[in-house]
């Protein structure tokens, strides 16, 4: 369900106002899960607290730089037309980020050495609040969240992730939700995984079968 429709990479102010653009329910409507544009400096706070957990496991794309230089870096990410970060509300309460960017615009010189984007690929990086890690099934509402709205935009073909090693959960996550391990591109401790449109697509219904049995 979208809230509101707007393409996905919408240059914004960084004080948007963070209207919602995409809402799913779960677990009998027990459980909303929304995404958002973030907003600074009014997410500013909780989000730093995210990050600050999750730098000394993180060294991916854009958690490795200094934390000072955050709130900098996600306000460029606002305003420029090909990467966008959002936050994702779950029972009306800020509980993860998630950023997506155009794989062949947005690819650092460590990225790149791990993965040649090809058309239709864009990359996605992901922190997540304790609460979430921590509840049962909220990972996967996260992530079945965020895939939906993104192949909602045509232009999105496959959802790349890079993980490293130390990054468990995210790892167990996407082997849990259907990604696939690409080893032809992984640096040692570092591995990419891949989703598809058209896996999505076809398996979209089954995602929210399986997820259900396990609520």
């Amino acid at each position: 369900m979208n809230d509101i429709i707007m393409p996905l990479y919408t240059p914004l102010m960084p004080d948007n106002t963070g209207r919602l653009v995409h809402k799913q329910h779960f677990n009998r409507n027990k459980v909303t899960v929304a995404l958002r544009p973030l907003s600074l400096p009014g997410d500013w706070p909780v989000i730093s607290k995210w990050m600050n957990r999750d730098l000394s496991r993180s060294t991916t794309h854009p958690w490795q730089l200094p934390v000072k230089h955050l709130q900098e870096t996600l306000a460029m990410m606002l305003q420029c037309d090909f990467a966008q970060p959002f936050v994702g509300i779950i029972n009306a309460q800020p509980a993860f980020m998630i950023e997506i960017c155009d794989g062949e615009k947005q690819l650092t010189e460590y990225e790149a050495g791990c993965f040649i984007a090809e058309r239709g690929d864009h990359m996605i990086n992901i922190i997540m609040s304790p609460t979430v890690i921590n509840t049962r099934n909220w990972l996967m509402y996260a992530m079945y969240t965020s895939l939906h709205y993104f192949f909602s935009h045509e232009h999105v073909q496959r959802i790349v992730w890079l993980l490293h090693d130390r990054e468990k959960h995210f790892t167990g996550l996407a082997n849990q939700c259907g990604f696939i391990k690409n080893s032809r591109y992984n640096w040692p401790g570092v591995h990419v995984y891949l989703y598809s449109r058209e896996k999505f697509m076809r398996f979209s219904d089954n995602w929210q079968q399986e997820i259900q049995k396990q609520a």
